[in-house]
């Protein structure tokens, strides 16, 4: 099969993992037309139309990867080949635009991908975002993110108060959403009432020391996408000085992506501000902001030092269930259905049902008996497009192998 693009077909025999709960169909068909689901019913009667028999597989839907950086051009093929349909990319320029509608035109591989416009802070953390010290310039930050076509505003913490809540203002005016890393010139309650959307990264929760402020947080409707992918490689690979060579698929990346985390990691302990890194109590932010909400999200933060785009999905689902004791239905929920509801796509995407994105993986095993199956999945549907494992292999090889002068990197070196 490798790759076919299909206007429509039947998964005949499969066991289908809605996601609407935790429950199985078990031997259902599912018909596809034109990219979405249009029957799912014990059995499909339709002449002429081509079958993949699906008997004893299990039927998934893609998954999300809810933090990501389209840091240079081959990071979307990763995802693809890796599962994911769907992703939320975190700093968005006008090269990760372009990739955008040339995924969307089917001229290159990879998920469909919702963007925050560029970083936007208020001092020089990461070279190249977007600095704002002003009122006015938060303004024009968000009207700018508005007629770029951004889906949200991403923030850094460093941003002055008077800019900071200038630029939620408009963000609420233009019912856009502001998303990030919080802000240190405002209280965390403050963040809340203002209507601050979700919090990357377990860092960027309260301390537990401020537990009450967690509490108001996860109670406000406020998301939390915790990475602890990410968090785990600061914890092995600055804090513990671990070579990234140990990290899980380092070779799966191209190796200009060795050099680059490198710099970076070398940067991060230059810095010394994780010196006393403390994994645990960060974990315990996020434990005490699961006791008071669901609203909880998958990402990953490729390509990170020891982020490995696709395969670090993977990786964050074993984590959920790892760290935050939660059974592996909870976890998908936050790779699949939490994904689409904090996006706003949940009337189409992330679970199987009729009328939805035909966004599918088939899986040989019960993902809610061994969540790690989703890494060897069969095949990836995305709309009317099918891929085999070996056209997802061979596409990772290429990534793989790609010569240095075929990479377009977008962030300048740290």
């Amino acid at each position: 099969m490798n790759s076919i693009n299909m206007d429509c077909y039947i998964l005949r025999n499969a066991n289908i993992v809605t996601m609407e709960d935790d429950s199985i169909l078990y031997g259902y068909d599912l018909f596809v037309a034109q990219g979405r689901i249009w029957r799912i019913k014990k059995h499909i009667d339709i002449s002429d139309v081509r079958e993949i028999d699906c008997t004893g597989k299990y039927l998934l839907p893609g998954l999300f990867d809810n933090h990501i950086h389209m840091d240079s051009n081959e990071i979307t093929e990763m995802l693809i080949a890796c599962g994911v349909t769907t992703a939320r990319n975190m700093w968005g320029l006008a090269e990760t635009q372009q990739w955008r509608r040339e995924i969307d035109a089917g001229l290159r591989p990879g998920p469909t991908i919702y963007s925050t416009g560029p970083l936007t802070d208020g001092v020089t953390y990461w070279n190249g975002s977007k600095i704002v010290k002003t009122p006015e310039q938060g303004h024009l930050a968000v009207m700018e993110c508005f007629h770029q076509g951004y889906d949200w505003v991403k923030t850094y913490p460093s941003i002055p108060r008077d800019a900071f809540f200038e630029i939620m203002r408009t963000a609420n005016e233009l019912g856009m959403k502001v998303i990030g890393h919080g802000n240190y010139n405002v209280s965390f309650r403050e963040l809340a009432d203002c209507g601050y959307y979700s919090l990357e990264h377990i860092s960027c929760l309260p301390k537990t020391s401020q537990e009450e402020d967690i509490v108001y947080l996860a109670e406000s409707g406020m998301w939390s996408c915790p990475t602890v992918v990410v968090a785990k490689t600061i914890e092995d690979y600055v804090h513990a000085g671990r070579p990234l060579s140990e990290t899980p698929h380092y070779n799966a990346m191209n190796p200009y992506w060795h050099r680059d985390w490198e710099n970076i990691t070398q940067w991060r302990k230059s810095l010394h501000r994780y010196d006393n890194y403390d994994f645990e109590e960060e974990l315990e932010r996020e434990r005490i902001f699961m006791k008071h909400s669901d609203r909880i999200l998958l990402g990953s933060d490729v390509p990170n030092p020891g982020v490995t785009g696709g395969f670090s999905v993977a990786e964050e689902l074993q984590n959920l269930m790892k760290y935050f004791g939660m059974t592996a239905y909870q976890a998908l929920k936050c790779g699949s259905v939490n994904g689409a509801l904090c996006m706003g796509i949940a009337d189409h995407v992330g679970m199987l049902k009729e009328g939805f994105d035909a966004d599918i993986l088939v899986l040989t095993e019960n993902p809610f008996v061994n969540v790690s199956c989703v890494a060897d999945f069969e095949l990836v549907i995305k709309g009317g497009c099918v891929h085999d494992r070996a056209w997802c292999n061979d596409l990772l090889k290429t990534v793989r192998e790609r010569p240095r002068t075929e990479i377009i990197p977008l962030m300048p070196e740290q």
